[in-house]
């Protein structure tokens, strides 16, 4: 048995799995990120939930996944995105430490999302495939050979950076993202990036913005009815978005050269939504034959897709596949 843990800036999911990836419990606890909160805290949340199962079954390991750059060998994290305080941390050390030296691992959790294609879902069966996952940026990974490609700084599969719209003349007025602290700053500074383009993020606050509504009241769904009831605006944000995601599809073919590129996040759940990148992509392989053979399809899982990739990064990590 393990135990699976899905760290968010938000809430903590987590599992009781087999090692077949079946989930007979799970729950979630609220994440330690106030300002005042320390990493202590969140060791300490770990180890209540670990003594919860210790004396249920046998534990044969603790598997995490959490946002930020995560050195998965040395089970390492240099930033922990939104939670705040996990910076230059032998995370998997102090987790362990603290249960009982119980073996860990560690893993960024758009990159657990890929592997959980490969292990059970639509990417099962293949070496080398690309996962993307549209949710506040885009994230995802790089499967070759089966494993994740972590690369140089473990920043393969951050596609949230790569540059979109932008073009010479603007170049010495670029600002840094990082200086600011929300998503309607980073959009109102128009960084030219994939995920202000790409991103639900970026999506619902430009229809937060046209139809005079609060950005937290906008989302995925909402923005399909509204499309759905003849907004030509709304329909609009949907076919750019379909485009660039296409564009960046076959990018990512060529450089990669996948057998599938899946996507994912709560807005490819739409069956309008692949149907949307499919129809670009077939207007772009009129570019090249070279596209012919290009596979594009959602995720098989989204809301426990992390902990199901947690899990088979550990059995990877310590030869349990």
């Amino acid at each position: 048995m393990y135990l699976v843990f899905d760290v968010g800036g938000t809430f903590i999911k987590y599992a009781w799995m087999t090692g077949d990836g079946e989930i007979l419990e799970k729950d979630k606890v609220k994440t330690p990120t106030d300002p005042d909160h320390t990493v202590d805290d969140f060791i300490r949340t770990i180890q209540s939930i670990y003594l919860k199962y210790k004396d249920k079954d046998e534990i044969e390991g603790i598997a995490i996944d959490l946002p930020g750059q995560v050195d998965i060998e040395r089970g390492f994290v240099y930033l922990g995105g939104s939670v705040h305080y996990i910076r230059h941390m032998y995370i998997a050390d102090m987790v362990s430490n603290a249960c009982d030296g119980i073996r860990v691992s560690l893993e960024n959790d758009a990159k657990a999302a890929a592997l959980a294609e490969v292990w059970l879902g639509n990417a099962k069966g293949m070496k080398d495939a690309v996962v993307m996952v549209l949710g506040t940026g885009v994230g995802g990974g790089v499967i070759i050979d089966g494993k994740v490609h972590h690369g140089f700084g473990m920043l393969a599969g951050e596609f949230s950076y790569i540059p979109a719209h932008l073009d010479r003349a603007r170049v010495d007025s670029l600002v840094c993202m990082d200086q600011f602290k929300t998503i309607e700053e980073v959009m109102t500074h128009n960084i030219p990036i994939a995920s202000d383009y790409m991103s639900l993020a970026a999506l619902c606050y430009r229809a937060s913005v046209i139809k005079g509504v609060p950005r937290n009241e906008v989302s995925g769904e909402l923005i399909y009815k509204w499309a759905a009831e003849g907004d030509r605006e709304m329909n609009g944000l949907l076919e750019d978005m379909y485009f660039e995601i296409a564009k960046m599809c076959l990018s990512l073919y060529l450089v990669v050269n996948p057998e599938v590129i899946l996507l994912g996040g709560g807005v490819s759940s739409n069956p309008l939504f692949i149907e949307g990148v499919k129809k670009y992509i077939e207007k772009l392989k009129l570019l090249s034959q070279i596209f012919d053979d290009i596979k594009i399809d959602t995720c098989k899982f989204n809301n426990d897709s992390n902990l199901y990739g947690a899990l088979y990064n550990f059995k990877q990590k310590f030869d349990a596949v």
